[in-house]
């Protein structure tokens, strides 16, 4: 891959210190995350006169919109460039797909506010070196947890893959909720609670979560962060042990019910308006 010495990246799954989602920082609260140290050794290397950067060719616009997570960027100033690791609509027929382990490149002057880990729609085109990405718009993302026996509850799509397996070894991706916008994951790991991600427009994310039954699940809880919860009523909070999602730091660890205290009844409006709220719309 493009990973170069810089800017190691295994995204939602660290083996080394721990495996808690960095994108969870970058994508909320605690600022961007930025690669440390070296001198890039192991990236990707143009052979355009801008060392690092993209080759002069043309651009050939295909007319075809994909989705893929940002795993890694380099940031040069204005040569800055990455690399999105496809989820979807990218044909499998095209020869330009095969090349550079099937990611994706992109400039920094089509991206704003570039964050690894995070959830990319764009625009394709071709040029003298593969595919290029154009037009991209970070998706919002929320994040649900629920007791791992319970998610048999929810009436998920039938068909999971993981376009992404080289970068995220435990998570599986249902394609069929990309023709509504939202891409859903599923984190695999071996933890009393399973999480599950929504990346999308808050309204697209609020109706797919309807949709396949975690805003109405008794039990489910939206994983949030303490700086963010400060805006919540306390009443609706609990901190979550690390046993029950072991690896990830304590900042990350809170949980917001959704349905409200034990013994109180909330309609989907209001669901739906305190999760609006939670994401600042």
């Amino acid at each position: 891959k493009h990973i170069g010495s810089n800017c190691s990246l295994h995204i939602g799954e660290f083996k080394e210190p721990s495996r808690w989602p960095m994108v969870w920082s970058s994508t909320w609260d605690e600022g961007g995350w930025q690669c440390a140290g070296g001198s890039g050794g192991g990236g990707w290397q143009s052979s355009s006169p801008a060392k690092g950067g993209w080759g002069p060719a043309p651009r050939q616009r295909l007319g075809l919109n994909a989705v893929g997570i940002l795993v890694e960027w380099q940031q040069k100033g204005p040569k800055s460039f990455g690399w999105i690791s496809p989820i979807y609509g990218i044909p499998e027929h095209l020869p330009e797909a095969q090349s550079h382990g099937g990611d994706v490149y992109v400039n920094a002057m089509d991206i704003s506010d570039p964050r690894p880990g995070s959830v990319i729609s764009f625009s394709l085109y071709i040029d003298g070196q593969g595919l290029g990405a154009e037009e991209c718009v970070s998706r919002s993302v929320l994040r649900f947890a629920m007791p791992m026996g319970s998610n048999a509850q929810l009436t998920l799509p039938m068909v999971e893959v993981n376009p992404c397996e080289a970068y995220l070894k435990s998570s599986v991706f249902y394609p069929e909720l990309e023709e509504r916008g939202v891409t859903l994951r599923k984190y695999l790991w071996e933890s009393p609670l399973t999480v599950f991600e929504l990346w999308g427009s808050v309204q697209d994310i609020l109706k797919a979560a309807e949709e396949i039954g975690l805003l109405a699940h008794p039990e489910v809880e939206v994983l949030t962060s303490r700086k963010m919860a400060k805006s919540i009523d306390p009443d609706l909070l609990r901190d979550i042990s690390e046993q029950e999602l072991p690896g990830v730091p304590p900042r990350f660890r809170v949980g917001f019910r959704l349905l409200g205290a034990a013994g109180t009844s909330v309609g989907p409006e209001e669901v739906r308006a305190r999760l609006v709220a939670l994401l600042g719309q």
